[in-house]
């Protein structure tokens, strides 16, 4: 069984390695990108990130609702990881294009640019995220899957934050300003995710859901609004994918500016984001195991608990530098190691909940529902970043910034993502799932 289950368990993974390429782009990058090199004002980047966010958000849900009904010998999910991949990274590298525009023209294609790429990632990232549900149906089995995944996905995090600004370099001839430098690093990574997306395709394979009867198909937004009502599991999830989101989005979308504040004492870019980088990849094996040890909730307690703590002492000691790295905010990419890969095991246990409490398998509700929470959390956060970034004085124009920003964007950072983990370490406590009940839930299904 254990032979069996490494190409299917890596396969699945690989495919997140190609997402986080985008993801992790649009994460650390793309703001950071909009402001310093497109030469936009930081609220106007926030805002462009916000209306991506929200389409996002908009356009989520839909898909899900849409892939849960398609068949096709491929399977229900897996046919659009083949046919959306190569129209995504096109979309991709348009992104990191700037035209001959100046003004508000600019701002404008921009922004419909932005929308494009997030529709693109939707009809791919959507269905992949689902098909996790049609993988496996042990509770500790999709832990093992969803930690596989999110190695790889931190993998994809390590690629961008390790290799992006020296790539953008080299082909800029040595310049970190370039237009064109951007691009054809949009290209060499658009060409690896889709080469990951491919990989995962022919690696994996769907399996029947448990239970007479998969899932009655449900219609637009009512299927939403009855799966919330209907399904305890999945309301208090939503308020915990929308607080981690929050803070996942107020820590990354920030710590480029941070860095690039802080430049006359920390290391360089890209090796500050590769250490933090390193941290969440090493990190999610104990995260793995102790899930496995004692449960899902008290791990993702634990970790708030930790993030808190390197909060709370970077607030009060300020960035504690070796060789260059911000040691605190490295050991708080320790803590988010566990996020992630907690949410997408909780979503697919979430969906068998539901199915066993009111006998309809809504996975494109509950998959979209989540999505819309994550997504509409990231795009107020990445709004308020841009409005931080103009209250506290971040100038792109200067070559250094001052003191009072460097401390200011430093306070955001120990501050707002632990205060909103806290929170949501509250909320988990009310998720009516954990290992046992999830066995008893798919055992009964299966009967």
């Amino acid at each position: 069984m254990a032979k069996r289950q490494i190409p299917f368990l890596l396969g699945y993974g690989i495919g997140d390695f190609g997402l986080n390429i985008y993801w992790n782009s649009l994460s650390l990058i793309l703001v950071f990108w909009y402001a310093e090199v497109a030469g936009l004002e930081p609220q106007t980047a926030g805002l462009i990130y916000l209306i991506g966010s929200f389409w996002d958000a908009i356009s989520d849900p839909v898909m899900a609702s849409l892939a849960e009904r398609n068949t096709s010998q491929y399977g229900t999910y897996r046919p659009f990881l083949l046919y959306g991949g190569v129209v995504l990274g096109g979309a991709f590298c348009m992104l990191f294009w700037v035209p001959p525009f100046e003004g508000m023209a600019l701002v404008i294609y921009l922004a419909i640019v932005h929308v494009l790429f997030r529709t693109c990632y939707t009809l791919v990232a959507v269905p992949y995220s689902a098909m996790s549900s049609r993988l496996t149906f042990d509770s500790f089995e999709r832990t093992k899957l969803s930690s596989v995944r999110m190695m790889f996905a931190f993998a994809g995090l390590l690629t961008i934050s390790g290799l992006w600004f020296p790539l953008v370099r080299f082909f800029s001839s040595g310049s970190d300003g370039l237009h064109s430098g951007f691009l054809f690093t949009a290209m060499t990574g658009a060409f690896l995710a889709s080469c990951a997306l491919l990989i995962c395709f022919f690696s994996t394979k769907e399996k029947k859901p448990p239970g007479k009867q998969e899932y009655r198909k449900m219609e637009g937004l009512r299927a939403f609004i009855k799966a919330i009502k209907r399904n305890k599991a999945l309301r208090v999830l939503l308020i915990m994918v929308f607080l981690q989101s929050g803070a996942h989005a107020s820590l990354w979308i920030p710590l480029a500016f941070f860095i690039e504040a802080n430049a006359h004492h920390f290391a360089a870019m890209e090796v500050v984001l590769t250490a933090f980088a390193i941290t969440i990849l090493c990190s999610v094996p104990l995260w793995t195991f102790l899930t496995g040890a004692i449960g899902k909730k008290y791990v993702w307690s634990i970790a708030s608990g930790w993030v808190g703590l390197c909060g709370l002492h970077f607030l009060i000691f300020g960035p504690i530098v070796f060789m260059g790295l911000p040691i605190q905010i490295v050991l708080i990419g320790a803590g988010f190691g566990a996020f992630a890969m907690l949410i997408w095991a909780i979503i697919p246990d979430t969906i068998e909940f539901g199915q066993f409490e009111y006998g309809e398998r809504a996975e494109g509700a509950v998959f979209g529902s989540v999505l819309f929470a994550q997504k509409v959390s990231a795009g107020m956060m990445g709004l308020l970043v841009g409005w931080v970034l103009s209250w506290v004085g971040y100038d792109t124009d200067l070559s250094q910034q001052t003191i009072d920003v460097a401390n200011d964007l430093g306070k955001f950072l120990a501050l707002v993502p632990p205060v909103l983990l806290a929170i949501s370490s509250l909320v988990i406590i009310h998720l009516p799932l954990n290992k046992g009940i999830h066995a008893k839930i798919v055992d009964q299904l299966s009967r």
